[in-house]
């Protein structure tokens, strides 16, 4: 019999690598939680019409499109902002703003599967709807830093505005698709392909600057006077000195591009050495245009997304420690007269404790041989003579000690054990 093997790209995760990503996903979302931001969740498919709109080139060349029995044209979700914004315009408009919303959820994209890479991969993000001040922009991007400070990842944090190159590109009379490709092509580092679009020598000294404030400084002198690319650096000037306040590290990296076409001001990644080529964690900005486009109200809105695979990664070669999952109890019937009593003491232990009951019928030995290697913390044997004492064993998995326990006093003896 032949073996059905899964889709090219896509995972399966056991019991212990979930518990893995459990475990970092709650950390993250009780972060978010202190924020205020609450939880949403999106249809897996959505009109292809909808990421066609303004994803970007990256996006649309590697969506999942099918047909429809109605012959309607429909995709996998490749990336979550269009979808939030699709949603708040058409059902949370009339919601107190700001509006905070994050998200846990697969998506897919048809691309060549390599580490770190893969069609079926998961994201968690947030989206802030309906402040445009810069605090709001800060607060995103100290929520995005905090949750891997949480989790206790290192990792370098890289800020841009894209009102300044946007600025120097329309004054170079460089606009529309073909400024989106310049952008695309930035975010690439392909620059001798961008030289065919915008060949200036200041222009690529400005995708160049790195740094702290100072690149701002640098930069003024870069941008001969452009109107629109100096107000873009103030703008960020006063964003960083929020995230001063805030006491955020971060670099001006002036060479951020962000893939996707609906980013209108500042944007932000962030980067794990350990990961190489896949380093990119985290990436985010604002898209105050792509609300705009479903609700015909212009409406600003700032965002990020983790990669939640390379989160995943990056605790893994940063050496993360995850708490393993513990059994608190194994319940062991010595005989078959005492089985349902001992599933009667389970279940009640189950209102406080992880308890596994043996469903093998196996002996004594062989149930603390279970108990050993599933790591369960200590053993309730219930045996016909104890029960006509109305009392059980408890065994200590750790030390080997055994002590008798009233039925009655069970799940107040085991509360003082183990809570």
């Amino acid at each position: 019999m032949s073996i059905v093997e899964k889709p090219r790209g896509t995972r399966d995760f056991s019991p212990a690598e979930m518990h893995g990503r459990d475990y970092v996903e709650g950390m993250i979302s009780r972060t978010l939680e202190t924020y205020n931001y609450r939880k949403i969740l999106i249809p897996t498919f959505e009109h292809a019409e909808l990421f066609k709109l303004k994803s970007g080139e990256e996006i649309e060349e590697h969506m999942f499109v099918f047909k429809d029995k109605a012959n309607r044209e429909l995709c996998l979700r490749p990336e979550a902002t269009a979808s939030v914004c699709r949603m708040f315009s058409g059902e949370l408009q009339m919601m107190q703003r700001p509006l905070k919303l994050y998200y846990s959820c697969p998506m897919f994209r048809y691309e060549e599967p390599q580490k770190g890479r893969y069609r079926e991969f998961w994201q968690m993000g947030v989206e802030l709807i309906g402040a445009e001040t810069p605090e709001s922009d800060a607060e995103v991007i100290s929520l995005a830093s905090e949750c891997l400070k949480k989790l206790g990842i290192e990792f370098k944090l890289e800020i841009n505005h894209l009102g300044i190159l946007r600025g120097v590109l329309d004054d170079l009379d460089i606009k529309g698709e073909k400024q989106d490709k310049a952008l695309a092509l930035i975010d690439r580092k392909n620059f001798e392909e961008l030289k065919k679009i915008a060949d200036n020598g200041n222009f690529f000294e400005l995708i160049k600057l790195t740094g702290g404030r100072d690149v701002l400084e640098n930069a003024s002198s870069l941008l001969n006077g452009c109107v629109a690319g100096m107000e873009a650096s103030g703008e960020l000037g006063q964003i960083t000195s929020w995230l001063d306040a805030m006491e955020i590290d971060y670099i001006i990296n002036l060479g951020i591009a962000r893939g996707l076409a609906y980013y209108t001001g500042t944007v932000f990644e962030i980067r794990v050495s350990e990961l190489g080529a896949q380093s990119q964690i985290c990436g985010g900005g604002r898209y105050d245009d792509l609300i705009g486009l479903f609700s015909g109200v212009k409406t600003p809105a700032v965002g990020f997304a983790f990669g939640f695979d390379r989160v995943m990664n990056a605790t893994e070669l940063q050496k993360i420690e995850i708490p393993e999952k513990k059994t608190d109890i194994v319940v062991a019937p010595v005989s078959a007269d005492v089985r349902i009593d001992a599933a009667k003491i389970a279940s009640k232990l189950r209102d406080n404790f992880i308890v596994d009951f043996d469903l093998m019928g196996r002996k004594l030995g062989k149930i603390l041989e279970y108990a050993g290697n599933i790591g369960a913390r200590y053993v309730i044997i219930v045996g016909s003579e104890d029960m006509k004492n109305n009392s059980i064993t408890v065994r200590d998995m750790g030390t080997g000690e055994q002590k008798k326990v009233k039925i009655e006093n069970v799940e107040m003896a085991i509360k003082k054990i183990l809570l």
